[in-house]
């Protein structure tokens, strides 16, 4: 009897090995328990709960204003040193290692990490928000505040987000692939602690923040996604989805993304963002030719300009002067967002760009996707700001009463537009299973110790969490008092950030002596 049970025990635990992975146990248990009482507390009580985020948030919000802008510019700044300085040659892996993906697939796997539902809908509402209270630089409501709108949409969502995506994810990726490290966030910490980070209090304290960060704000990005998608149901067959169909549509999203993160990155992940890349095209290509196709390219190019002539004194704006507020609400507020969504977004891309060079790296993180926001958002924000202004969609109106909406109408107020808005529709779901599966991915990796291929089962287990998660808050309303808990958690990670960037440049510096090169 005794000898079965020595035989039984170790069977259980390769059987738990195979299929569970090698997993942190403290890390595992302790995030999950952490998120199942928060997730507790927004559902039983969801007023309680965001009330008291809500007075963490406005502190951070209006104290620490000069903080985040100054952290956000220096980020960028090291980012632009790396790229053009000495380093920018060496590999993210072997000297002779190749890319895993293709360009075009690695730029449409970017986009599949959260931020492409944004570029859908927020071309949209900022240029129209920001055009009608234009904070700096023009005037509102005028010819002037055109481009002024856009452009700042573009900061929002351009090359100040994408730094912190490339500057966490580089500081992940060169220790995981250049000196075999494993895949944790706290593994951009190497070049400090040496492999005393590994599996340290200090390490899984870096690794549950990056966790709940992303466990947080994927889950409130699905609940967003479905009030979202149930916008565009209204506008297009009349009627929004009641609280039993937004479930069951839910449900019918995780099981979508649960399939797509079984499939793993090449057949799921890869497959999907490049389909979605060439339907957002299709659209976006629509409203070009069928809203004032000359107005929008004069528009776009003048945005560019604008973009690159206000550079840094929007980088720099802290509105010391007029405290109107406005500054909290929106660039501090995305980029404390940002801060809170590297470890995801840095650590996805970080997997996916094994064998690019860190200027190759650096530039196509964050350049690409600014180019594509300059682009995106000056022709369907061009096209709606004309819309507004001409009188042809309400546009302020629908954005005040929905924000989901609208993309709807100003589709609606073109021939055939409403066809268009399936293809949208579409476009937006895809978005929304790449996020989860992507961030599924990134959480299962953290749980599996940096297992570079976390198992089928613990993807699962996370991508159910997530999706569950939602669904609780979309039920029970607790939804934007999980974006503010995901925020107040990442708010400490710019310090985190801080301490890569010591640890990367002594990573740098040590291989760039050991390969031999003068300059």
């Amino acid at each position: 009897m005794e000898h079965a049970e020595t035989i039984a025990a170790p069977a259980r635990e390769n059987f738990f090995k195979k299929h569970i992975g090698d997993i942190d146990p403290p890390l595992f248990w302790t995030t999950g328990a952490i998120i199942m009482a928060t997730v507790v507390y927004g559902a039983v009580s969801p007023k309680s709960f965001d009330g008291v985020l809500s007075k963490l948030q406005q502190i951070i919000t209006v104290n620490l204003n000069w903080y985040f802008i100054l952290s956000i510019a220096i980020y960028l700044g090291v980012c632009g040193t790396i790229a053009f300085g000495k380093y920018g040659d060496l590999k993210l892996g072997k000297d002779d290692e190749k890319p895993q993906f293709s360009y075009f697939s690695w730029i449409a796997m970017l986009f599949s990490c959260g931020v492409g539902v944004g570029y859908a809908f927020w071309a949209v509402g900022e240029p129209v928000m920001h055009y009608m209270n234009t904070p700096y630089l023009a005037e509102s409501q005028t010819p002037a505040a055109m481009p002024v709108a856009i452009q700042i949409g573009v900061m929002h969502w351009g090359l100040h987000a994408w730094a912190v995506f490339a500057l966490v994810g580089l500081a992940i990726a060169f220790p995981a692939y250049r000196l075999g490290k494993p895949m944790n966030v706290s593994i951009a910490l190497y070049g400090i602690f040496g492999d005393k980070i590994i599996g340290s209090r200090f390490g899984r304290f870096v690794e549950f923040l990056a966790a709940f960060g992303t466990v947080a704000g994927v889950s409130t990005a699905l609940g967003l996604g479905i009030i979202s998608i149930n916008a565009g149901v209204k506008h297009i067959f009349g009627t929004g989805l009641s609280t039993s169909g937004m479930v069951m549509f839910m449900i019918f999203l995780i099981g979508c993304y649960i399939l797509s993160a079984v499939s793993g990155i090449e057949k799921g992940i890869k497959n999907l963002s490049t389909i979605n890349v060439y339907v957002a095209f299709i659209w976006g290509a629509f409203i070009l030719i069928m809203g004032p196709t000359t107005d929008l390219l004069n528009l776009t190019v003048q945005t560019a300009g604008s973009y690159i002539n206000n550079f840094v004194y929007m980088t720099f704006w802290t509105d010391f002067d007029a405290k109107s507020g406005w500054l909290g609400w929106w660039t501090v507020f995305y980029w404390i967002w940002w801060i809170s969504w590297g470890p995801f977004c840095g650590g996805f891309v970080a997997r996916i760009s094994r064998g690019r060079t860190i200027r190759e790296f650096i530039l196509g993180v964050a350049l690409v996707p600014t180019l594509v926001a300059i682009v995106w958002f000056s022709i369907v924000g061009g096209a709606s700001q004309f819309a507004q202004i001409n009188e042809t969609a309400p546009m302020a109106e629908a954005l005040k009463a929905d924000m989901g909406s609208g993309i709807y109408v100003l589709l609606s107020s073109f021939s055939f537009g409403d066809y268009m808005g399936y293809l949208v529709f579409i476009n937006l779901l895809i978005f929304l299973i790449t996020s989860a599966d992507s961030a599924s991915f990134f959480v299962a990796m953290q749980m599996s110790r940096g297992s570079y291929e976390p198992t089928t089962l613990m993807k699962l287990i996370w991508g159910g969490f997530i999706g569950s998660l939602a669904l609780v808050l979309l039920v029970s309303g607790g939804l934007q008092a999980l974006q503010k808990a995901s925020i107040i958690a990442g708010a400490p990670f710019s310090i985190i950030i801080f301490m890569m960037i010591i640890s990367l440049f002594r990573m740098l510096r040590k291989a760039h002596e050991e390969s031999g090169r003068l300059v």
